[in-house]
């Protein structure tokens, strides 16, 4: 008897425990945001203090350095205020490797992460010991240790106080007697003016940017360091600078499946590939890179392939090379930290990047609801500044720069006509309609109705989507009031 209760017990537990991996996940959202302002104006507060005014200088000098106070402190406070990620599940997630970093380095102990929803790939560290983690690098890397060692290297600024000397030695520069000599040359010269005060003006930003470069370089070193000390994987920090040379390229490089989705009986639209590349006939050379294109001569980061070299010979070769795998722990972290991405770029008015990171993600999930309801809700949006003659606001221009896909989806928006919005929302629900029940999908049922201009059936959504989320997320987005934002009533 004991032992079948045991078995019992024993097949609960599994059952809870799959179906605790299997929770859906959507992005964060609290209509309360009293924690994120009292979080913003506490790092606000320690930066300004630690800080502090100038010591020594002249009288411009100082008031240039309480400038540069007021702004980064008033940037983080920002930062933090309207895009803190504060959830239970992902928070938690890269807060525990932070404090294991953190016990096993009492000297940074003081020190405070702060989670936001930024898409952009980036950390960074201010001098007070904040640390800003933007969820756009999560997805990018593949396990703890790598995660681990792009916090030690932000660490290692705040260590290194690398935000205060590239302050003291800007400031020194630009509010010397040599400096004041210069500039007083150039305008009283009586030709080339211009070109010379933008040789002046290059010549700063290289000597910041060697600065800058002596900085990362220290960073990394000092970072290891402190990665060493964790029982994280130090050679992965190597296997970190290999993936963040290339974070910026999207997860699929292969054109996207527009027809697929956007394309049925009804509307046999077909979507190019990818954009033609222009050619002709006098082309008697390959297009040559500048200066800019081909070196880091102005990168406030040095090329990746550089820190490599480097931490390679530090290492004595223990590095870790090549795709690593990844724990089902850390694939989560990377699934959810994607959707957080996508939603970010929506709540920005990026709706070319959420529409095509949601499209991206549905390759390999294409039953998701959310991903599904961020698709329809993009196009609505669009729909909108296409009519409101605001495109340009929301999309991006085109440019050789962006990846080939993401190209290719642009060529697409530009060349829509607003009417067939209708015909695109239509053939994408033929595809699978969207079973579930959430906030997102009634929000996607509602655009939906409104791109077909079926106004009863938008009516009855709005009134349920108003009984149900009275704070929710969409609620300003989709039913403004017109008196309060401007926009006109859709």
């Amino acid at each position: 008897m004991i032992r079948v209760l045991i078995g019992v017990l024993w097949l609960c537990l599994q059952a809870g425990t799959a179906a605790a991996q299997q929770t859906t996940y959507t992005p964060y959202y609290s209509a309360d945001t009293t924690q994120a302002y009292q979080l913003a104006v506490a790092h606000r507060t320690a930066i300004q203090a630690h800080l502090g005014a100038a010591k020594t200088g002249n009288s411009e000098y100082r008031e240039h350095y309480k400038r540069i106070v007021r702004e980064t402190s008033s940037e983080v406070y920002n930062a933090i205020r309207h895009s803190a990620l504060l959830d239970a599940e992902l928070n938690a997630m890269v807060q525990r490797v932070f404090r294991q970093i953190q016990q096993a380095n009492p000297q940074v102990a003081s020190a405070r992460l702060v989670l936001t929803r930024n898409p952009q790939a980036n950390a960074y560290a201010v001098g007070n010991g904040t640390v800003i983690l933007n969820v756009g690098l999560l997805p990018g890397l593949e396990n703890e240790s790598q995660l681990a060692f792009v916090l030690c290297h932000e660490l290692a600024h705040i260590q290194c106080r690398h935000m205060e000397t590239s302050i003291q030695e800007r400031l020194t520069t630009l509010h010397s007697r040599e400096m004041r000599r210069q500039v007083r040359r150039i305008i009283q010269a009586e030709y080339n003016i211009n070109s010379r005060m933008k040789d002046l003006v290059m010549g700063l930003s290289l000597d910041g940017s060697y600065h800058q470069r002596r900085h990362e370089r220290q960073a990394d070193s000092l970072g290891y360091v402190l990665l060493k000390r964790t029982t994280y994987e130090a050679p992965q920090a190597y296997r970190a600078l290999e993936l963040l040379d290339h974070i910026d390229e999207p997860v699929v490089k292969e054109p996207l499946e527009l027809g697929r989705y956007f394309s049925c009986a009804e509307f046999p639209k077909t979507f190019e590939a990818a954009p033609a590349r222009p050619q002709s006939i006098f082309t008697v050379k390959t297009p040559e890179k500048t200066v800019l294109q081909t070196t880091d001569t102005l990168k406030s980061h040095p090329d990746c392939a550089k820190r490599m070299r480097y931490l390679r010979e530090l290492t004595a070769g223990q590095i870790a090379e090549g795709t690593q795998p990844v724990t089902p722990e850390f694939a989560r972290l990377r699934s959810i930290s994607r959707l957080e991405v996508v939603q970010s770029w929506f709540d920005t008015d990026c709706y070319d990047h959420a529409l095509f990171d949601a499209l991206q993600q549905l390759r390999s999930d294409p039953q998701n609801a959310y991903l599904r309801s961020m698709v329809l809700l993009s196009l609505y949006e669009l729909q909108h500044y296409q009519l409101d003659h605001r495109f340009t606001e929301v999309v991006s221009n085109m440019s050789e720069h962006n990846p080939a896909n993401f190209n290719q989806l642009l060529t697409v928006l530009y060349g829509l006509r607003t009417t067939e919005y209708k015909q695109l929302s239509a053939c994408f629900a033929q595809l699978a309609p969207a079973p579930a029940d959430d906030e997102f999908t009634l929000a996607a049922r509602y655009a939906a109705a409104m791109l077909a201009a079926d106004q009863p059936q938008a009516t009855a959504l709005r009134q349920q989507y108003q009984a149900r989320f009275r704070a929710g997320r969409f609620t300003t987005l989709l039913f403004p009031a017109p008196a309060a934002t401007g926009r006109k009533t859709r």
